[in-house]
This record gives C-alpha cells, structure tokens and sequence, in this order.
C-alpha cells in the first residue's frame, strides 16, 4: 500500500511539474506581481509605478523560483513541508529578490534605491504585501492540490471497493447459472436417449460446444463478442433442442465486429431471461434475435425476443441489475443499457459499448 501511495505521489508531482503547469503559475505570478505594484503606487505607500513594478516582479518571480526549486528537489506529501517550504523561500525571496530589483535598477536605469528617500517600513510593506499575496496564492494552490487528491484516492477505493463487489456478484451469478443449467441440459440428454437419440446427440454436442467456449475464456476480466455470440449459439440450440419448435432463433454478428472486446457474462444473462420469463410462459412459445451491428463509434448488440413483455422482467433476478451496473462500472457514460418494448410484443435489450473496448 506505502509503495502504492509513493507511486501515486510521484504521478501526482510528475503532472504538476508538466511545463504547462509551471507555465501558466508563472503567469498569474506575473500579473499578481503587476496588480501590487498599480496597488502601492496608487496608494501612495512606495515608490514610482516603474520602480514599485520591477521590484515587485524581483520578489514575486525570485519567491516562484525558490518553491518550485524546494519543490521539485523535495516533493512533500503533506500541506505541513510545503508550508516551511514557503516559509523558506519568503526568506530567500526577501534578501534575494531585494538584491537582484537593487542591482536592475541601478545598471539598466541608474536608480538606486536607497536614494529615492525610501524607508524601511516602505520596503517592509512592500515585501510583505508580495511575500502575502505569493505565499497566498501557492498555499491555497497545495491545498487544492492536496483536497484533490484525497477525492481522487477515495474515488479510486469506491470504486475498487464497487469492483469487487460486481465481481463477486458476477462468480454468484455464474455460479447460480451453470450448475442448474448443466444439470438441466444433461438431464435432458439422460431423457432423450431412449426417445430420440439424434436429438440427445444434437443436445450433447452443443453442450460440449458450449463448455468448451466457455472453459476456453476461464471467465477473464475480457472476451470477445464472437466468443459470446457463440456460447449464446450454443445455448439456444440446446434450449432448441428441449423446446422444439416453440423457441426460433436467429444470430446476426458481422465478421468484422467479432474481435471486439466484450466482458463475460454480459449478454448471456439477457438471452436466458428471455428464454425463461419471456417465450417458456407461452404455450406457442416465440423468437429470440440477437443482432450486433456498428452505430458510430459504439457497438449496439440488441436482445429481442416475442415473449411475455415487461411483466415477465419484474420476477427476474440479480441478472438484469448485474448487467446495468456492470456497464456502468466498466464504462462510464461510454456505456448504455436499455429495456424497451418489442413489438407486437415481448422486449428488446440494448446494449451499447465503445467500439475499441475499454
């Protein structure tokens, strides 16, 4: 965990010394720098407008240098360094910056400071009005830095935290899925043996299919859509099998989407509600369609089935909520999960997703 937050700390010190970063401090510097020295001259409190101005830049730009350098040489972790690090270099800056507006002055503009009737307490204020304000402005800006990231260090645990939970819900489901479907599906081979061997061999050969699609993925965090599409291939066909001509199907997957990332178990949860709460309650039974296609820059994969409608939804389980939040989770707003009439009758799920994965 320590070599984690280390890790974080250093990004974290990496994106703020991005020359942008520093580019762009450097420029409120500047105009923080301008704004005292119009502020001291209109007052009265220091000396001309030219003067006030290029000692208040000395200051104000020696102060920047000396905490980005203390910075960038010690990158504390805690609102506490950072403000002796300030504290620092407002000493430096005064004696530093003091001596550098001295020696501009009197080379370039032949003014010299101790001639211009000035008192200590006129170059007092004056430090102490651009050491404030500096100081100010970069305390304020660690602290921001700082509240920043613990939001984002809290974000990050949520929602491992919410990880780790879909995840174990998601083994639940598998496991509440596979048993009974296995045991199922076997009993109806053990079923059909004796009654119609050809379609006890067509039943155990999807199943085989299915098994070896789904023992071949060892359920990773990833898979494809063709890899999906095909164990939904097999399950329907042993879901064929056992209902006959009460279940028609149909699988449209372009060639040219069946390599596109997709995580496990996303689809398979839909077709079996389908099956189950949708066509099973009907004495004619129905169809189910699955069909991917591009729309954009996402992928649409679109469940429909001819079944009960909305009413057979509501009795479902886990499946549903663990599939919209499993979207949500993986991708953010990229991600869409819908439920919608079918017509005549029955549902349509929908399914959006960021065509180059996650």
């Amino acid at each position: 965990m320590d070599d984690m937050r280390a890790e974080d700390e250093s990004a974290s010190w990496k994106r703020y010394f991005r020359p942008g970063h520093i580019l762009t401090e450097f420029v409120y510097i500047l105009l923080i720098d301008t704004l005292i020295a119009v502020f001291l001259t209109a007052t009265g409190v220091s000396k001309p407008f030219g003067v006030d101005f290029v000692v208040s830049q000395c200051y104000g730009i020696t102060i920047f240098t000396v905490i980005h350098l203390l910075l960038w040489m010690f990158r504390p972790g805690k609102i506490g360094p950072i403000i002796l690090m300030m504290a620092v270099s407002l000493v430096i800056g005064y004696f530093t910056g003091g001596y550098v507006a001295f020696v501009i002055l009197k080379r370039f503009f032949s003014i010299t400071l101790t001639h211009q009737g000035t008192s200590i307490v006129q170059q007092m204020v004056l430090v102490l009005a651009i050491s404030a304000t500096v100081g100010y402005f970069f305390f304020s800006r660690a602290r921001l830095r700082e509240t920043k990231e613990l939001i984002q260090q809290e974000r990050i645990q949520r929602l491992s935290s919410e990880k780790e939970t879909l995840e174990a819900n998601l083994r639940l489901l598998q496991a509440q899925i596979e048993p009974h479907f296995l045991f199922n599906t076997l009993s109806n081979v053990l079923s059909l043996i004796d009654t119609d061997p050809t379609k006890g061999k067509a039943m155990l050969s999807d199943l085989i299919r299915y098994l070896r699609t789904s023992l071949s993925r060892t359920r990773p965090n990833i898979t494809t859509l063709g890899q999906e599409m095909e164990m939904i291939r097999s399950y329907l066909s042993i879901q064929k099998v056992r209902m006959g001509d009460r279940l028609i199907f149909a699988i449209d997957l372009p060639q040219s989407l069946s390599e596109r990332p997709l995580p496990p178990m996303l689809l398979q949860p839909l077709v079996e509600n389908a099956v189950k709460h949708g066509l099973e309650p009907r004495v004619e039974g129905g169809k189910i369609s699955v069909e991917a296609s591009e729309n954009g820059d996402a992928v649409r994969i679109i469940i429909a089935d001819t079944g009960e409608g909305f009413s057979a939804y509501e009795q479902t389980g886990i499946g549903l909520a663990n599939v919209r939040e499993r979207i949500r989770l993986i991708y953010g707003d990229r991600g869409r999960f819908l439920l919608e009439e079918n017509t005549p009758h029955g549902v349509r799920a929908i399914i959006e997703v960021p065509k180059n994965g996650l």
